[in-house]
């Protein structure tokens, strides 16, 4: 079914091999909801495939709905943020630091850095008062010329002609199995940096656990700084300068956010991509400096291309990802 995301597992696995893999993380706290939702499932079978590295932690509770009933919006995720709270009380007092990822965010090291947790020990680790570490978040498209036809459900069956008669294409895409979700959704709606008016507001952090008492998503609530100088007036969404920075994405790592496309949300793409870039709910990717336009060969000169390709993630990272989860 095209309208439903089933790809949990598999993306769980993919992240986690990228995060041990590339990232460097040493250890992973998984909290595992599925039980709120059904008793036929958990990700009990992924984890144990990192024995001695992830632990999973059974949390079968739901968001407290605190809009009217039966509104499409639940209100704020009060299940999300006790799960960062139980994390960073139980295993915040064994970590130097900490992080509350999705299996679709993905942090890269850019620069001179090969991973994560090198750029942490070798670089940030020497700054005496950063705590919070700021990665900014847009969210990624998925490549079309990446993507293949699908045609599973009612909305995708139709194929669309295109104006000139000259050839078809289909009506819906899907990720293709033999490409990862970095490498499908590794175009952003801007270059690097991101835009700091506006892709600060979902942004998603490291921090230091003994600093950061109360964490709830995007955001440090109270800091040891805010315990000790309750008179300090903080900034609105950020703890106060220097125990929060900005992390530099040119030169230190950056986030891609590759939250899913479903096929019914391609529906007519290449018209609608023809038409207008910010219409297009896929990625067609301006040309990266030196590697050429394969567009019109790929899905036809005639889309207008409304995303930026790392190329790092491209060559490097992407392919080192695909030879580890074999």
């Amino acid at each position: 079914d095209g309208n439903l995301d089933t790809s949990t597992s598999e993306r769980l696995f993919e992240w986690l091999t990228y995060n041990f893999e590339i990232a460097g993380f040493d250890h992973i706290y998984v909290f595992d909801n599925t039980a709120a939702h059904t008793d036929k499932a958990s990700l009990a079978p992924i984890a144990d495939q990192f024995p001695g590295r992830v632990t999973r932690i059974e949390w079968p509770h739901r968001i407290c709905n605190n809009n009217r009933p039966a509104h499409s919006n639940t209100g704020e995720r009060s299940s999300q943020h006790a799960a960062e709270a139980s994390c960073r009380i139980r295993y915040g007092p064994s970590a130097e630091w900490l992080a509350n990822l999705d299996s679709d965010e993905y942090l890269v090291p850019n620069g001179k850095w090969n991973s994560i947790s090198e750029w942490l020990r070798k670089s940030v680790d020497k700054e005496k008062e950063t705590y919070i570490l700021s990665f900014f978040q847009t969210r990624a498209k998925p490549i079309a010329r990446l993507m293949v036809p699908y045609q599973d459900d009612r909305e995708c069956k139709e194929l669309h002609v295109a104006a000139t008669g000259a050839s078809t294409h289909p009506m819906c895409l899907a990720k293709n199995s033999s490409m990862t979700y970095l490498e499908t959704y590794n175009c952003e709606p801007t270059p690097l940096p991101k835009p700091a008016d506006w892709a600060w507001r979902a942004k998603k952090q490291i921090y230091r656990p003994w600093y950061v008492l109360n964490h709830f998503v995007h955001y440090a609530m109270a800091t040891t700084r805010i315990n000790e100088h309750p008179e300090e007036i903080s900034p609105r969404f950020k703890a106060q300068s220097p125990y929060e920075r900005r992390v530099d994405e040119l030169t230190e790592g950056f986030m891609i956010h590759t939250k899913t496309t479903l096929p019914h949300h391609t529906a007519g793409w290449y018209e609608k991509c023809k038409a207008s870039a910010d219409k297009c709910s896929v990625g067609v990717p301006w040309p990266l400096e030196g590697k050429g336009n394969d567009l019109g060969q790929a899905i036809g000169s005639k889309l207008k291309p409304n995303c930026y390709q790392n190329d790092r993630v491209m060559d490097e990272i992407g392919p080192s990802l695909r030879d580890a989860l074999l």
